[in-house]
């Protein structure tokens, strides 16, 4: 209430009371006079004329005593002069209450002096009534905003807790409010969304996915709470799923993951918001786990999900039984034998608390001992020489782990000479005709890195074309190559033998996205090069002169001929895949394959595709933290095009970059793209350096057959 002047601030420690005697000053009390006295505390009373009947909430009266507490009297109370020389209160009936309660906790001083705007006694009823009725409720909005200005003045939450009388959970709670998206929070203020639903949206931080969501809802009839959490949670995984479970709050935030938590729920609703992260840590752990089983079974395979009915589409070789004298078998007898004695004695008589103890704790053991006994059983060596494990994840979170499965094509076809027994049973038949699952973990990882399967197939293909440009000029290798397909195809015992002199299937690799990708680019015009320089002349003739006419050409003009032909036939594939084929890696490292210098990343063939957090990452790892700042503040398209710059080959002068960065970001390729340098065949000639006495060893062996 307005006051005819400014009260005297009175801390409630009493520290600042300038009152020099309990005794009022300045009493009056004739009609229509009103002063600001300083009245002591133990003179004060409720005046019967306070119109406002209804109590305020105990958390109300909480909050109040605690600032009162802490700060002391922010404003004068409003009293009339009794007949019997107290002071009634007729508006701050609270702020008197509060007083007095600190004063019988012998907080202040029962007769310390209070600020008092004293007026008549026929003014009481009006006051009281002008008070409570023009005194408008302060907008939460403006609530939440006030305590995240008091946290940016530096007070800590506890801090404000203790000021306000309320718990540090409500003041993380309307902290939370307050930094919801401007827009979002300025449709609350305005009423065009209510409490509930802008308590969704604090479920994440990042204004980005709150303005997406909200750009989706703010136009529909109705905005309902649950609508907002479903949108801002249907790419998260939530703490209590199975792949939350398997991963683990710890791992996940240790590793960079972002929690969303909701802090008004009542439930228990904590979700992981980076998606990518949470499957990539999950299939991280399942090859970790995958590893104790390389090198025993033909096969391991990974899977995030696993519909355990694709399981029937494998074979199956079975495990052998545990030989008797096993530990784990001892230690199952043992406890057996004295669960049946605990049994027995228990109807005797009642069993004491160690003995229930003991027989809980054996009923536990022998229900673990079943999954460990199991795992303990031993598969035969030719077994395991045709089958594999799949790794996956249980519905609870756990690891599962199935072993023994034995894909279709790995069956062992029957002997018709043996007869029938045991071995036919060595392998039981699918019982379901789908095709087995393929795993495809490295799918997931890249995912993580922010690069789409859309994507990866656009870098394979890239990658491809550049290795195919150096293969096509180089004879060595590619004859090499061609030579070892060739004794794989006719030599090797596991491929089979056709009646035809030779068989040999060569064809050109074909991608949709050729036209886009590898036009006028650079690993293109080499592939033009090669071509407009062979002796391609003799196609044009009818057989068998084509063959005579190709038979006599020079040995370079062949060398020519074969080494593009071989790279026609190159397969692609990322270094990155699921068990790349270690020979092709092996030919971009031998030839020193430069494919920096071949393809830079653009806003068209890279950076437009992948999200903005993997910009940011790559900005943050490779540049530097204040640059990544500024891509994540930036649209999608100005970010991508900023980076297309900066990784360009000559960032100093396109991007502004200091010499150093340049040179890295200009050599800066994504995971999977480059070749390993390997130069062992070299040295390898080198030191062998024999290749002269190799040719003389032939010319006299096929000087003495002739002979």
């Amino acid at each position: 209430m307005a006051t005819k002047k400014p009260a005297t601030k009175a801390k409630a420690s009493g520290r600042t009371n300038s009152a020099k005697s309990p005794k009022a000053s300045k009493a009056t009390n004739a009609p229509g006079v009103t002063d600001i006295q300083m009245i002591p505390l133990n003179q004060l009373a409720i005046s019967p004329k306070n119109v406002r009947k209804v109590k305020p909430t105990e958390a109300e009266d909480a909050e109040l005593l605690a600032s009162i507490r802490e700060q002391g009297i922010k404003q004068n109370l409003v009293a009339y002069l009794g007949a019997d020389g107290t002071h009634y209160v007729d508006a701050g009936g609270r702020r008197l209450k509060a007083l007095q309660i600190l004063a019988k906790e012998g907080a202040i001083k029962k007769d310390m002096a209070i600020p008092c705007l004293v007026e008549p006694e026929s003014e009481a009823t009006v006051t009281s009534t002008t008070e409570n009725l023009q005194r408008a409720a302060m907008h939460p909005a403006d609530q939440f905003n006030a305590f995240a200005t008091m946290i940016d003045e530096g007070r800590s939450e506890t801090d404000i807790a203790r000021k306000f009388g309320v718990t540090e959970d409500l003041v993380r709670r309307r902290l939370k409010l307050a930094r919801v998206a401007p827009e979002i929070f300025e449709a609350f203020r305005e009423g065009d969304i209510n409490l509930e639903c802008i308590m969704a949206f604090t479920l994440t931080d990042h204004h980005d996915r709150q303005m997406t969501v909200w750009n989706s809802v703010k136009d529909s009839h109705s905005v309902y709470p649950h609508s907002i959490k479903r949108m801002l949670t249907e790419t998260s995984y939530s703490a209590g799923s199975k792949l939350g479970k398997f991963v683990g709050i710890e791992a996940y935030e240790a590793a960079g993951g972002v929690v969303m938590s909701d802090l008004f729920s009542e439930r228990d609703t904590t979700y992981f918001e980076n998606p990518e992260l949470v499957e990539r840590l999950a299939v991280e752990r399942l090859n970790e786990e995958a590893t104790a089983y390389v090198g025993a079974w033909k096969w391991i395979d990974v899977h995030l999900e696993l519909d355990g009915s694709a399981l029937r589409s494998f074979g199956q070789v079975h495990a052998q039984e545990l030989p008797e004298d096993h530990a784990l078998l001892k230690e199952q007898e043992k406890l057996n034998t004295r669960e049946a004695e605990l049994a027995t004695i228990g109807d005797e008589r009642d069993l004491t608390d160690e003995e229930s103890q003991e027989y809980e704790a054996i009923e536990s053991r022998l229900y673990e001992m079943d999954d460990e006994i199991d795992a303990a059983k031993p598969f035969l060596e030719d077994d395991r020489a045709i089958a594999g494990v799949v790794l996956t994840i249980g519905w609870q979170g756990e690891l599962e782990v199935t072993k023994g499965l034995v894909r279709p094509e790995d069956i062992p076809a029957p002997d018709p000479d043996a007869g029938s027994g045991d071995d036919d049973e060595r392998v039981s038949s699918p019982t379901s005709s789908t095709p087995a699952p393929v795993a495809d973990p490295a799918a997931v990882l890249r995912r993580a890195d922010g690069i789409t399967a859309g994507l990866a197939d656009d870098l394979r293909t890239t990658r491809h074309h550049i290795l195919r440009a150096h293969l096509s000029g180089d004879y060595d290798v590619a004859f090499d190559v061609m030579l070892y397909t060739m004794c794989q195809q006719i030599l090797a015992s596991n491929h089979y033998h056709s009646d035809q002199a030779l068989d040999f299937s060569l064809r050109q690799y074909y991608a949709n996205n050729r036209e886009k990708l590898v036009v006028d680019s650079v690993a293109d015009k080499m592939l033009e090069a090669m071509q407009a320089t062979l002796r391609l002349e003799w196609l044009e003739l009818d057989q068998p002169e084509d063959f005579r006419a190709m038979s006599a050409l020079s040995v370079d003009d062949k060398q020519a001929l074969f080494a593009f032909a071989t790279a026609i036939g190159l397969k692609a594939q990322m270094a990155t895949d699921n068990r790349p084929n270690p020979v092709i890696e092996e030919l971009g490292a031998r030839m020193d394959v430069d494919v920096a210098a071949c393809w830079r990343p653009t806003a068209a063939n890279y950076w437009g595709t992948v999200t903005k957090a993997h910009i940011a990452s790559v900005a943050k790892d490779i540049i530097g933290g204040d640059f990544a700042d500024e891509r994540s503040s930036e649209k999608k398209g100005e970010a991508a095009a900023a980076m297309e710059l900066a990784f360009a080959e000559q960032a100093v002068e396109a991007a502004g970059l200091d010499k150093a960065t340049a040179a890295k970001t200009a050599r800066w390729l994504p995971k999977g793209m480059e070749f390993e340098e390997a130069n062992f065949v070299d040295e390898l000639i080198d030191e062998e350096d024999g290749s002269a006495d190799g040719d003389e060893d032939l010319r006299a062996f096929l000087n003495e057959d002739a002979a």
